[in-house]
């Protein structure tokens, strides 16, 4: 549940987006922001172009099959075949996905039985800034706004030097004034 503090947070940030636009383009109009007649995200503006986003999700490394993936025909004098109870595995794996308005940058999966902390966070973080070199030629040097939540990794000084160095912006969901980089 979002307290007042929160949603007041989240309206201030959305202003300084907008004002950020305005000011990338130079109008008081940003209606020209939105999807495209083909579906894909357009704007005229750099904010977006430099956008970047990243999550993590937990992946289960198998899935049991459902009843209707187990149904076969089969002939009525067939044996019927046996069914063991499978369920699923404790097995799962920490997936961080990073992407911008043209696709997926970078998948990161974490080991099993490791866990995230700011130390691993930063070196997934480099592992971006390679995969950005290599597939949006040129961002780096415009200059990057990363888009993450608010997690302990996600929010650490180590995370938060690391962003400093490298000159990204921060647009994180958690409190503007205690970021350093925020937009």
């Amino acid at each position: 549940m979002l307290t007042e503090d929160h949603k007041l947070q989240r309206v201030e940030i959305s202003q300084r987006l907008l004002q950020r636009c305005q000011q990338d383009n130079g109008d008081e109009d940003t209606r020209h922001i939105g999807v495209g007649p083909g579906g894909d995200f357009q704007a005229n503006n750099n904010l977006f172009d430099n956008l970047i986003t990243g999550d993590e999700t937990w992946v289960h490394l198998n899935t049991p099959e459902t009843m209707c993936d187990s149904m076969t025909w089969k002939h009525p004098s067939s044996p019927v075949t046996k069914k063991f109870k499978v369920q699923r595995s404790a097995a799962k794996v920490m997936a961080t996905v990073f992407w911008d308005a043209k696709g997926v940058i970078l998948l990161d999966i974490l080991p099993q039985g490791q866990c995230i902390n700011a130390a691993r966070y930063c070196s997934t973080l480099d592992r971006l800034k390679e995969a950005i070199r290599r597939k949006r030629p040129g961002l780096l040097r415009r200059g990057v706004v990363l888009q993450h939540d608010n997690a302990t990794p996600h929010s650490a000084n180590l995370t938060q030097q690391w962003l400093q160095r490298y000159g990204w912006g921060n647009s994180s969901s958690s409190c503007p004034q205690s970021r350093p980089g925020t937009l």
